[in-house]
């Protein structure tokens, strides 16, 4: 047994020494349709720099493109940056010829720290259709588990929800009615968008094809992302009203530089479940209980409350406060600024080194409203 794992491992070393990945000892890598697969699989890894994505055309049939321009809903498994392209190391750990097509199973990780220790930070599954007229193909693991899923339309959104789940159309409503507001105010057109929604992240996480991504795991509670490129967002833990993601669809595209675009989505949708207020009263009382918080660069405040994100409360209240002041064109003005520097010198009329007194009191007043 002890051999046997020796040759594989030594065939592995030899087939992957110029890939994009490594293969895992054991695995079991000879047969046409499984080195057809590999090779593909490598080209499609080796295709993404820090940059630009890949012609996906090139990886995806033409109906997953129909449906979406990035149809590889695992790229963005960490942050805004693609995981193929961060330069982690790809081990595949599985790999199993099917009928027509071949499964690959990827771990993605990074050396933690000079002991060695290893950080996991994806294991995502592909399948490859080895077999199609134009050659091979991926087939999206996010379809295929969406197949069980049930879909219901409400005006312009499309909600995606398992099969146990009872659809709640008063929530429902309440999301449109919010939209419709929304339009209204910022003279929009309707998006049309698909909200997929469940339970808890780690379900939404294995819906788009996932084993392990590096949020799962933790403490269950409210959350989201959206995807405006895609119009499409990914909600857990709120049901059929999560306004806060589906703000973001409508109004990050027409402001894609502002460093207020959670703040607007805080103030118009609340933020895990909450509203800034109930935010802000938490970081105030960590504030009073801190005074050595320095808030004159809010970017580097932060405190573990897995419950409260006081930098979204933060922009949520300098939205607030603007949109009391000058509504909705004060908003529009507010957005187009890059900077939070210039926001808070031009709009607020508060130098950088006054910052922390001023949102110590701005945060205290606003908490008690």
């Amino acid at each position: 047994m002890k051999k046997l794992l020796l040759c594989l491992l030594f065939s592995g070393i030899v087939f992957c020494c110029d890939a994009q990945t490594y293969i895992n000892p054991g695995v079991d890598t000879s047969g046409k349709d499984v080195q057809n697969a590999l090779k593909f699989y490598n080209k499609y890894l080796g295709s993404f720099n820090s940059k630009d994505l890949p012609d996906f055309s090139k990886f995806w049939s033409a109906d997953e493109l129909v449906l979406r321009t990035i149809p590889d809903q695992q790229i963005y498994a960490i942050n805004d940056n693609t995981l193929y392209s961060q330069g982690y190391k790809a081990t595949i750990l599985y790999i199993k010829p099917m009928s027509g097509h071949v499964h690959l199973k990827t771990q993605f990780s990074a050396i933690n720290d000079a002991v060695g220790n290893i950080m996991t930070l994806a294991v995502t599954n592909h399948y490859v259709d080895v077999n199609g007229k134009d050659g091979p193909k991926f087939i999206n693991p996010f379809t295929r588990n969406l197949v069980a899923w049930r879909n219901k339309k409400v005006r312009n959104v499309t909600f995606f929800y398992q099969p146990q789940h009872k659809f709640n159309a008063r929530k429902a409503d309440s999301l449109i009615r919010q939209v419709v507001k929304l339009e209204g105010e910022w003279n929009l057109k309707p998006i049309n968008i698909r909200y997929y929604f469940a339970k808890t992240s780690d379900e939404l996480q294995i819906l788009k094809g996932f084993d392990f991504a590096l949020p799962m795991g933790n403490r269950d509670k409210p959350s989201g992302i959206s995807d405006d490129t895609d119009n499409q967002v990914f909600c857990a833990g709120l049901g059929e009203n999560y306004f806060h993601e589906v703000a973001h669809v409508y109004l990050n595209r027409l402001y894609p530089k502002s460093p207020l675009k959670e703040g607007l989505a805080a103030f118009y949708g609340g933020s895990m479940g909450h509203s800034v207020k109930w935010h802000l009263k938490r970081v105030d009382a960590y504030l009073k209980e801190h005074p050595e918080a320095d808030l004159n660069n809010i970017e580097d405040f932060w405190y573990p409350d897995s419950h409260t994100n006081p930098g979204s409360a933060i922009r949520g209240l300098v939205c607030q406060v603007i949109y009391e002041k000058d509504g909705i064109q004060g908003l529009r003005r507010l957005m187009s600024y890059t900077s939070l520097k210039e926001i808070f010198r031009d709009e607020l009329k508060v130098e950088n080194g006054s910052l922390n007194s001023y949102l110590r009191r701005l945060i205290k007043k606003y908490s008690q409203f």
